[in-house]
């Protein structure tokens, strides 16, 4: 039995620390990502995080110019290092939350002075990652003869900080879980410190970090909210406040009230009941739903809007609704006397406060013995649902009033994709039919949208003319399609005509129906949505999807960015034309930035050691292709992943978890063995032909097995994705450090140079995947990563091979 002295030597108490720090730079990121979505958007938070993360390029930059001064003051220097990047992730976000570094992304382009304020944050979040990665990268190239051990405990710390992180954002505010990733550093700077040598250090950073961590907790938990969020101008209303406020894994969710807070959706000027006053439910600060009071007594509001369509045109018995949020069409359903209505809503902190909190205001509606509300994903439910007769299937109301800024552009929504509106196909009854509402937006992107959506979805079940089962009615402020299983008839028609007369609504589609030749109760200024909306429903333009400005195609499921509108090859032309920012897209530009701005920096971080390596080093170029390759490689493929498995198992915080926490770990454990092979030029070569060739096979073959596993249970989900994501990940763990072994037995000086290149590239490869995966599908990234790999393997092939064996 070993004793106790060997579980806590020297060695394996600089790897635990190194585990440790790990997994609280991955719990800080995904706490960032968390915090700057509910101060800004999600892909704002994506592009600070990115800029930030080239701390890791930087710290490689860093180590590849004074290598020599930060080599021989390891013992201090890396526990010091890492004390510094627990403190400064407290101290990024404190500073983040005050008045003279807060900024807004909608007025970015508009005024100079919030570059320089988005330079600040940049350089905020920069610090953290670079502390923390300079403490690792001492850590790996001051340990390179024993690489595999270490970059281990790097890889396995990651994949445990995931999976912590994961757990922690589903019971507490993001705001809250800080404190933990900053505790995590500053135990492993204690961890890390050799005790014979820094004793009197060790004591200070044990106080340092101590009074910082109180200082963390004594923060006020309060995160200020864009300007432009939905929720920031609902608490300018008079006696507006926030009356219950819930943590979820997708973030916060808030309940205002105000007696000035009224809930009136596009209804029709018929109209002449009182509107009544609901609460607002806010997910990160933007709109989600309002609490609804279910009163059978009187008439829903929901009858004077659009969205009445479906029960206007038949009876509607069995009803399904998809991402159901607050249950407000769960109301409207059992009050137009539907028997059985099935909710589906994915955010679960809603669900508990209907089932709650509020469900005395909301007369118990989730707890009617006639609905059924189930926490689950609407995608992940149409695979698994068994009923195939339901009278209507109905998608909530898209967008917002007059169009948004495309901050959903990169966001993936597999319910809005042609494959998706395949299967609510498949579970009508005989005349059951799918509605989906939007907000009018000009110029006209959502509408046609969803239009050419449905279109593509008949045509794919043989309807040949789509007007045949196609219906849309529009108010001054929504347009509603309906498509019904079976053919439309004379009767359905004669209903939606007497219903639009009555509430002074138009047809938009409807047999019989000429635009030319009817009163229109709700002009528009720009009657071309009717010529487009023509163009799509005939199909007697082949070219109109790559003429019109923006990109209306139909999602489907290998590229499922349904709130993707602009066009890279217009993007130059939106910008002279739409200077109106509710009209550009920023969520698409903004992956744009992030991508030109990472690039950038890190070619700037490459190329600067060059200067110091011209006359020390050879095989430069080799190390650049390789690591790089690397890099961008990984990154690829755990994009993809994720992407992939964020379909299979309906949640993307479940399905990042799963990959970077599964890969890391496999990986992880792949770098340990690499260090058992003695020949690692050998052990660099093979492993990223078998990772070339490991990737082929999953391009092919993952999306079918994901695709015929999808209804099995959650436990056995998880276990066929460890084994996936396993195999690939196990060997992609093997060539970083056999190659690094490669350069300790002939190059070192290029050691922390070759990490800062892996580094570096990997924050440009999120960007970049993203953006072919948008304009190309994730086959396509599948099939770079593959090449990428090989690119990997020529190099070790042609150049590792004539090095000194290692």
């Amino acid at each position: 039995m070993r004793s106790a002295s060997f579980y806590f030597s020297k060695e394996n108490r600089v790897i635990l620390s190194l585990g440790m720090l790990s997994a609280a730079i991955i719990a800080f990121q995904l706490v960032l990502m968390q915090v700057i979505s509910i101060m800004q958007w999600y892909h704002f938070a994506y592009m600070i995080i990115s800029i930030a993360m080239l701390g890791f390029g930087a710290a490689g930059t860093a180590l590849a110019l004074m290598r020599e001064k930060l080599l021989s003051a390891a013992s201090w220097l890396a526990p010091v290092l890492m004390c510094l990047s627990g403190i400064f992730m407290i101290f990024s976000v404190w500073l983040a939350r005050l008045q003279v570094f807060q900024f807004d992304v909608y007025v970015l382009f508009v005024e100079r002075s919030q570059f320089g304020i988005l330079a600040a944050n940049y350089l905020i979040f920069f610090l953290p990652f670079f502390f923390g990665a300079l403490a690792i990268g001492i850590l790996l190239t001051k340990n390179a003869g024993n690489i595999g051990k270490f970059y281990f405990a790097n890889l396995i710390g990651s994949g445990i900080g995931g999976v912590l992180l994961v757990f922690l954002l589903s019971v507490m505010f993001a705001i809250e879980a800080l404190p933990v990733a900053a505790m995590l550093a500053v135990l492993a700077s204690i961890m890390g410190f050799d005790l014979q040598r820094h004793k009197g250090l060790q004591a200070g950073v044990i106080m340092l970090g101590m009074a910082v961590l109180v200082f963390a907790f004594w923060l006020p938990g309060e995160v200020p909210l864009s300007q432009y969020k939905g929720m920031s101008r609902s608490l300018l209303l008079p006696d507006a406040r926030v009356v219950h406020s819930k943590p979820d894994i997708h973030g916060r969710v808030d309940v205002v009230a105000s007696n000035a807070m009224r809930y009136a959706p596009a209804l029709s000027f018929t109209y002449t009941g009182r509107v009544p006053v609901k609460k607002n439910v806010y997910t990160n600060g933007e709109f989600y739903g309002v609490i609804p009071q279910f009163d059978t007594t009187v008439t829903n509001i929901h009858d004077f809007t659009t969205e009445a369509l479906p029960y206007i045109m038949g009876a509607r018995e069995t009803v399904l609704l998809l991402n159901a949020s607050t249950g407000t069409a769960l109301a409207h359903a059992l009050q137009r006397g539907a028997a059985k209505v099935q909710a589906i809503t994915a955010v679960h902190a809603v669900k508990a406060l209907m089932e709650n909190e509020f469900a005395q205001e909301s007369s118990f509606l989730f707890h009617d013995k006639r609905a059924e509300v189930l926490y689950q994903d609407s995608r992940q439910f149409l695979f698994s649902a068994k009923d195939n007769s339901y009278d209507a299937i109905i998608l909530p109301r898209m967008e917002a009033f007059g169009g948004s800024a495309g901050l959903n552009a990169l966001v993936e929504d597999y319910t809005l994709t042609i494959e998706a509106f395949s299967q609510m196909w498949d579970k009508l009854s005989e005349d059951g039919v799918i509605a989906v509402t939007s907000w009018m937006d000009y110029p006209p992107r959502t509408t046609l949208k969803i239009a050419a959506t449905l279109v593509q979805a008949l045509g794919n079940q043989g309807v040949t003319d789509p007007r045949d089962h196609m219906v849309a009615v529009r108010s001054w402020g929504t347009i509603t399609f309906v498509v019904q299983k079976s053919p439309l008839d004379q009767a359905v028609a004669g209903k939606i005509r007497s219903f639009c007369r009555e509430m002074l609504f138009d047809p938009v589609i409807l047999p019989g129906f000429d635009p030319q030749n009817e009163t229109l109760y709700n002009q528009l200024e720009d009657d071309s949505f009717f010529s487009y909306l023509d163009k799509i429903i005939s199909r007697e333009d082949p070219d109109f999807f790559e003429n019109y400005s923006f990109y209306v195609a139909p999602a489907t499921d290998d590229k499922p960015y349904f709130g993707r509108f602009l066009k890279t090859s217009e993007i130059q032309q939106q910008l002279k034309e739409y200077d109106d920012l509710p009209f550009l897209e920023l969520g698409y530009l903004i992956v744009w930035i992030t991508l030109a701005q990472g690039a950038f920096l890190a070619i700037v971080l490459i190329i600067i050691p060059l200067f110091r390596l011209r006359s020390k080093s050879k095989s430069k170029t080799a190390t650049i292709f390789y690591f790089g390759a690397l890099g961008l490689g990984y990154m690829f493929v755990e994009i993809i992943f994720i992407q992939r498995f964020i379909l299979y198992f309906g949640h993307p915080m479940y399905a990042i978890a799963a990959v970077i926490s599964t890969m890391m770990i496999a990986s992880g454990i792949g770098s340990y063995f690499s260090g058992r092979f003695k020949l690692a030029h050998k052990v660099s070569a093979v492993s990223t032909l078998v990772v070339s060739l490991l990737i082929l096979l999953y391009a092919v073959s993952l999306t079918p097995l994901l695709m015929h596993t999808i209804n099995l249970s959650l436990a056995v989900k998880v276990f066929i994705a460890f084994v996936l994501l396993s195999v690939p990940a196990f060997f992609m763990g093997m060539p970083f450090p056999s190659a690094i072994r490669v350069l300790d037995a002939n190059r070192q000086d290029q050691i922390p140079w070759a990490w800062g290149i892996n580094g570096s590239l990997s924050v440009i490869a999120t960007a970049l995947a993203t953006l072919i995966a948008v304009e190309m599908g994730f086959r396509v990234v599948m099939f770079f990563a593959m090449m990428l790999y090989l690119v990997a393997f020529a190099v070790a092939l042609i150049n590792f091979a004539r090095e000194k064996p290692s």
